[in-house]
């Protein structure tokens, strides 16, 4: 049987088999028969003279012809959403589509140092502008929901093209009539005697407290936890707590909201680094291309890669 007559939604069924780890539960995922399902896969594994499914114990599993037909599913169907995408946007802008994820305390200086320059050269392009923490990030790069990232943590994710870039120095944000507003710099130890403000666990920067806090024989115990930087930034200013950022992230902030940063003396925190991220496979248009290069020379000119 030559492979473009292989029956497409008997392949689903197959991939959504395998997935779910049974019939039953594939059929209840997409509203169908388990009986419809049972028989487009007998079906199909006469056709193909192979055996595309074995039981283990209560669970089904694909055999290796089952999943040979079942990654090919799921390439095809990657590809085929990315084109419909990439059509869709065609329809409506000439010059298609970008979807760009950026770390929330870098979205004002990618705005408006690349985003800016970007438009005037391609006004017709149409850019979904997302943010989110970097675990989330990794994973939409992975699918190819997301062309391109700007990310913010420890180390460059593996799998994924990277260019890392120094972000530091980490601050202690606080109010300026805060006990420690005045200090040069402040250390780890020093840290503990006062409120501190977290952010959500997936978060870079929560990333790099837990690693210094940790280094020192501490554990970050927050008195409050944010998923916002904004968020962490106003309690801050109420002066509730200790936000930890770098300078950048709060430098328009400072004046306007009485705030001061106090960097935090640690090997970590000086060290702190953003990644531009795209998948290693994933070929750009022009535009995204372009988009991608004007990051890169930002961010080398503004901090130096590693």
């Amino acid at each position: 049987m030559a492979m473009l007559l292989y029956p497409e939604k008997s392949i689903r069924y197959l991939y959504e088999v395998g997935n779910y780890g049974g019939i039953r539960r594939a059929a209840e995922a997409l509203d169908v028969d388990p009986a419809a399902i049972s028989r487009q896969l007998s079906q199909l594994a006469r056709e193909m003279q192979l055996p595309l499914l074995e039981r283990r114990g209560r669970n089904v599993v694909l055999t290796e012809a089952g999943k040979l037909l079942a990654e090919d599913y799921a390439h095809t169907h990657q590809r085929r959403s990315q084109l419909d995408r990439q059509l869709k946007d065609l329809r409506h802008k000439r010059g298609g589509s970008i979807k760009l994820r950026v770390g929330q305390g870098m979205v004002d200086e990618v705005v408006r140092h690349v985003l800016q320059p970007f438009s005037r050269t391609y006004p017709d392009v149409f850019i979904d502008i997302l943010s989110g923490d970097m675990q989330t990030t990794v994973s939409l790069i992975a699918k190819g929901d997301v062309d391109m990232a700007v990310g913010f943590g420890p180390i460059g994710p593996p799998g994924l093209k990277c260019l890392s870039f120094h972000r530091g120095p980490i601050c202690a944000v606080v109010h300026s009539h805060h006990p420690i507003a005045d200090f040069p710099q402040i250390e780890v130890a020093e840290l503990v005697n006062y409120s501190l403000i977290g952010m959500d666990k997936n978060f870079g920067i929560q990333s790099y407290m837990n690693a210094m806090f940790s280094q020192e024989g501490f554990i970050f115990s927050p008195a409050y936890s944010c998923n916002l930087f904004s968020s962490a930034i106003a309690l801050s200013q109420a002066g509730m707590g200790i936000a930890f950022m770098t300078a950048k992230v709060v430098e328009d902030d400072l004046i306007a909201k009485n705030l001061v940063t106090v960097p935090i003396q640690h090997r970590i925190a000086r060290e702190s680094q953003c990644h531009l991220l795209r998948s290693a496979d994933h070929r750009f248009t022009p535009a995204a291309q372009h988009l991608w290069q004007l990051l890169v020379t930002f961010f080398e000119g503004t901090a130096g890669a590693v």
